[in-house]
């Protein structure tokens, strides 16, 4: 076998007799186990892991297969909390009626105690436009009704033909939404010609792709915050003011809505203040442009604004999420983050926001498209079961305990890796770790060679699961070379799911993190052997070691 697989796996095999170090905590956690499972692999398995990771997966991680990881798989922290026994047992009396089930009403209730009276029906019983909560099976569901269903409306008034850009918009401005429309329109057959753009503070690579794939172009506007890696900033989730009041005022017409992500996963999980929500909110309340959040984990981003933002110290969490919630017009949700569940998904739209208001037959041609996709709106593609344990889930994520635990345990994570010297995004976000591929490889490696697939590959073999989110992620191929993502983006992500691990768990996984380090010229670089020109590639690519 390949000489650099068999010196990382010498080095993996000989950390295993070492002995741990002792802990130093002191505070218990506010939970217990009532369940446990046993995993059917080994952690000194190295060679099989080898093998399915080159034969089988082909160095993709989203391919190999998780029955064979001993140790923390932080692929993704969505759909893989550990649900608490309030969801089992919620669970056990869903109600599995075809129609208006008990678990969708008790799920709509929950999302008004949570979120605010805004998000409850005024009306009473559902009807067709007045409808404010849309059911789904999962987030990604979700956002693609939401653009589908968005570009109809679009269309109903014929899509704007192609127009110079103003000139008033910013220079970069305009170059890097032009870059982004020959992106778009290279995946377009014939003349058409993206026109409308939606602004975010960062959009997810799901989120792009729905975006793109209706033939309108994502526009990422970070924070000068997040671009000058300002470590000591604590809200590098917000979103860049200047060039979003730049981009309105210069292109009236062209944006549909704007997008705030809560928190900043693209970004390095990082948490949206409070001023910076109210200040997009005027904003775009000026220009008359409607304001969504992806509220994913709408949660830990309340638990940073009560930890850092001045004048919400005191503040029960449960009203700063209400607060936040006041300030738009809709929002798209994942509830295998922030809603506790392993599945669901929702979009919910203010009854007189300005989304409803300038498109008054959406939430209709919406009901229409999950009637098709997901089945019944009140039940949406999950089981009723589902829904219970949903509302069950919004209940408990605004607990301070669990939000402590859950953030704090991060922290300890990041931390940890920093002392090991990884060089991680900092602050520190509250659903994940970033390392920073540029900066762990001393910036020598080329872009061509993607070390970010290749460090999770090596890390796979030593019995845990990360997930590129950088290079490959989110940038393209020309037909000539790689091109990276506007702004630049090269991180690896460690998404830790909610309530599954304990610190020892998570310090194993920092240990082989640092041997690659310790060894970091010794790693490989990986070519593509399949899907490099592919939307979404990262999911389905297959890659080889470059030995």
């Amino acid at each position: 076998m390949p000489n650099a697989l068999d010196f990382f796996i010498s080095q993996f095999r000989s950390h295993l007799d070492l002995s741990n170090e002792p802990s130093g905590y002191y505070r218990p956690r506010p939970y217990r186990n009532a369940s446990v499972r046993f995993r059917n692999c080994a952690l000194a398995d190295f060679n099989e892991r080898r093998d399915i990771l080159i034969n089988e997966a082909g160095l993709n991680t989203f391919l190999f297969r998780a029955d064979k990881i001993p140790g923390c798989d932080l692929l993704s922290d969505s759909g893989t909390t550990t649900m608490t026994s309030e969801q089992w047992a919620a669970m056990i009396v869903g109600d599995e009626a075809y129609g208006s089930n008990e678990g969708y009403f008790e799920l709509k209730q929950q999302v008004g105690e949570t979120f605010g009276p805004d998000w409850r029906q005024k009306s009473g019983l559902r009807v067709g436009d007045r409808e404010p909560l849309f059911i789904f099976h999962q987030g990604r569901a979700a956002e693609n009704a939401l653009f589908t269903v968005l570009s109809r409306e679009l269309k109903k008034t014929g899509f704007p033909k192609p127009k110079p850009f103003s000139s008033d918009l910013l220079p970069q401005l305009r170059s890097r939404i032009e870059n982004r429309i020959r992106a778009v329109k290279g995946q377009t057959v014939g003349p058409f010609e993206p026109f409308f753009v939606v602004p975010s503070n960062s959009h997810f690579d799901t989120t792009e792709g729905n975006i793109e794939d209706k033939f309108m172009v994502p526009l990422n506007l970070p924070c000068r915050e997040h671009l000058e890696n300002n470590e000591n900033f604590p809200f590098r989730g917000n979103m860049d003011l200047e060039a979003l009041e730049n981009l309105l005022a210069s292109e009236p017409g062209r944006v549909p809505l704007v997008y705030v992500t809560i928190t900043n996963n693209t970004g390095g999980g990082q948490p949206v203040s409070m001023e910076n929500i109210k200040r997009v909110r005027e904003i775009t309340r000026r220009h008359k442009v409607p304001f969504f959040f992806d509220a994913c984990r709408f949660a830990e981003n309340a638990w940073f604004i009560r930890e850092e933002e001045k004048g919400y110290g005191d503040r029960r969490i449960g009203d700063i999420v209400r607060e936040m919630f006041d300030q738009v017009d809709g929002f798209h949700i994942s509830f295998k983050k922030d809603g506790l569940g392993n599945i669901g998904g929702a979009i919910c739209l203010r009854e007189d926001g300005a989304f409803t208001k300038r498109f008054p037959q959406f939430a209709n041609e919406l009901t229409d498209y999950q009637i098709m996709t997901e089945g019944h709106p009140t039940y949406g593609g999950l089981a009723g079961r589902d829904l219970k344990a949903l509302a069950e889930g919004l209940r408990t994520v605004t607990r301070q305990d669990y939000l402590n635990l859950r953030v704090r345990q991060m922290q300890r994570f990041g931390d940890r890796l920093t002392m090991l010297g990884i060089p991680i995004v900092r602050p520190i976000g509250g659903h994940a770790i970033y390392i920073d591929i540029d900066k762990f490889f001393d910036g020598a490696g080329r872009d061509e060679e993607l070390k970010g697939i290749s460090f999770t590959s090596l890390l796979l073999i030593a019995g845990h699961r990360f997930c590129e989110l950088g290079l490959y992620a989110f940038g393209s191929f020309d037909g000539r070379k790689e091109v990276p993502p506007e702004p630049r983006v090269n991180n690896v992500r460690a998404a830790v799911p909610r309530l599954t691990y304990e610190d020892r768990d998570l310090f194993a996984a920092a240990e082989a993190v640092k041997i690659l380090h310790d060894h970091r010229d010794r790693i490989p670089g990986v070519r593509v052997d399949y899907g490099r020109d592919l939307k979404l590639r990262h999911f389905k690519s297959r890659f080889s070691f470059i030995m």
